[in-house]
């Protein structure tokens, strides 16, 4: 079964929207769109939400390394525990935690964060954080996470480690989705401790990213650039002005002869 077909029509309008904030922000490759939207679709199924924190005691070990006796302490209460532990990042008053918690595409989380992309979008996301949840707003915030780890990765000489020199130069699927996972892991990793996970997967995120990312392009390909878009719309309206105005022209001349 293709993967596009187990999506509802919200998660294909949530992929419109996402493709049109790349081509917005210059990311135009269809390669690199579908790779985009493969991670997304692993991280959130083109859903935004926001993180709940409702951890057992050892999924707190697990994920926040703290204690298995303060970890006790935490679970089951969301607000406590991100506030625990998402004390950083210019969280710096009690209860930033919890307000600057995860969400959107891609779990934006800090309120250090909050304002960056907030301010690289913007859109207030500090003074109201559940923004990052409207569809339209977490496509952008996606697409500027993907590409600042993008360029980070080419400031690093990693980049051309996927054999491409920029975020529209990849020449397949695979080392596209391989660079985009890199830029959502963190850039700090290695090459050779992403490309490993093509084998070595344990989560599982990677394998659903390639299994998913030929299906996607193709999506892109033959249904999403088949709607028009808002840039198309624009187009449109400015062609109809421009008719209407030489139309406006021809009949004030004909009226100034007569």
């Amino acid at each position: 079964m293709a993967y596009i077909t187990t999506l509802s029509a919200e998660q294909k309008t949530n992929i419109s929207y996402l493709v049109d904030a790349m081509i917005e922000a210059g990311i135009t490759s269809p390669i690199s769109q579908a790779s985009i939207l493969a991670i997304i679709s692993k991280e959130s199924a083109f859903i935004p939400k926001s993180e709940k924190m409702n951890y057992t005691a050892n999924r707190i070990v697990t994920v926040f390394k703290l204690s298995y006796s303060e970890a006790e302490k935490l679970a089951g209460k969301p607000e406590a525990l991100a506030n625990r532990v998402y004390n950083k990042y210019g969280n710096t008053e009690y209860g930033d935690g919890w307000k600057y918690r995860g969400r959107g595409y891609n779990q934006l989380t800090f309120k250090g964060n909050y304002k960056k992309y907030g301010d690289a979008i913007g859109v207030d996301l500090v003074s109201n954080p559940d923004k990052a949840n409207d569809p339209k707003v977490a496509s952008k915030i996606a697409v500027q996470f993907a590409k600042n780890g993008i360029e980070s990765l080419k400031s690093q000489g990693k980049l051309s480690q996927y054999n491409s020199n920029d975020i529209n130069d990849f020449k397949n699927q695979k080392d596209s989705t391989l660079a985009f996972y890199h830029a959502n892991a963190g850039t700090g990793k290695s090459v050779e401790r992403i490309k490993a996970l093509v084998t070595n997967d344990t989560v599982g995120g990677m394998t659903k990213a390639l299994a998913r990312v030929g299906d996607l392009f193709n999506f892109i390909k033959t249904d999403v650039k088949k709607k028009p878009t808002k840039y198309l719309m624009n187009g449109l309206l400015i062609g109809i002005g421009l008719l209407a105005g030489w139309i406006l022209i021809k009949k004030f001349k004909k009226n100034a002869k007569v």
